[in-house]
C-alpha cells in the first residue's frame, strides 16, 4: 500500500485574500517509533527485537556524541546528520561572546541511495482530505498557540481553527498525544485535550 497525499494552499503572504497555488503534501499515517522499527528489522534478520532495539539506541547515542564534538555524521545508506547554531545578529564578531552561541537544531539530509529508493513511491490522493490553508505542522502549531490562552480544546474547535476535516483533526491530535505535547481528558462526547505540563 502506498502513501496518500492531499493538496494544501499556503497562507497568502500579502493577506489580501487572493487565492494561492495548491501544493501536494504527504498525509501522515502516524509515527513509526524505535520499537516498531526494531521489530521490522528483527523480522527480516537473524537478530532478536531486543538486540535490534539496543543497537538502535546505541546508534542514537553515538550520533549525538559525535555531533557534540563537531562532526557531521554520515550513514551511507541513510544520510547525514549535522548541527546548526543560534546566536543574536551582530555586525562585528567582537560583539559576540561564546556563551551566547547555542545549539539550534539537528539537520538531516537523505543519501542518494535513500532518495533513489523513494523516487518510485506509490502515491494515492486522499479522498477524505480537502484542500486546506495549513500543513500538519502549521495546524498543530496553531492549536498549541491557542493553548497558551485557554486550558483545553475539543476536536470541533480544532476543526474550526484549522479548517480541516474530522479525520484530519483526529490524526493530528493522535500524533500530538503520542509526541507528549497534549493529553486526553474524559471519555466519549465529553473528551477534551489539554497541554502536558512540563
Amino acid at each position: 500500500m502506498g502513501a496518500k497525499y492531499a493538496l494544501y494552499e499556503n497562507p497568502n503572504p500579502k493577506g489580501n485574500g487572493e487565492k494561492q497555488p495548491l501544493h501536494a503534501r504527504i498525509v501522515p499515517k502516524g509515527t513509526v517509533r524505535t520499537q516498531e522499527i526494531a521489530e521490522q528489522i528483527a523480522d527480516g534478520s537473524g537478530y532478536s527485537t531486543a538486540t535490534t532495539k539496543g543497537m538502535l539506541d546505541a546508534l542514537a547515542k553515538i550520533i549525538a556524541r559525535n555531533l557534540r564534538q563537531g562532526y557531521t555524521v554520515e550513514l551511507e545508506d541513510l544520510g547525514s546528520f549535522s548541527l546548526s547554531l543560534k546566536c543574536r545578529p551582530v555586525m562585528d564578531k567582537k560583539e559576540l561572546r561564546s556563551w551566547s552561541v547555542r545549539f539550534g537544531n539537528i539537520h538531516f539530509k537523505g543519501s542518494k541511495k535513500m532518495k533513489n529508493q523513494l523516487r518510485s513511491i506509490d502515491l494515492e490522493r486522499d479522498s477524505e482530505a480537502k484542500a486546506t490553508l495549513y500543513s500538519p505542522e502549521q495546524r498543530k502549531g496553531r492549536i498549541l498557540l491557542t493553548l497558551q490562552e485557554r486550558e483545553y480544546f475539543t476536536t470541533a474547535q480544532y476543526m474550526r481553527l484549522n479548517g480541516c476535516t474530522r479525520s484530519t483533526a483526529a490524526r493530528d491530535i493522535k500524533e500530538m498525544i503520542e509526541s507528549g505535547k497534549i493529553k486526553k481528558l474524559g471519555y466519549g462526547k465529553a473528551v477534551l485535550y489539554a497541554p502536558v505540563e512540563k
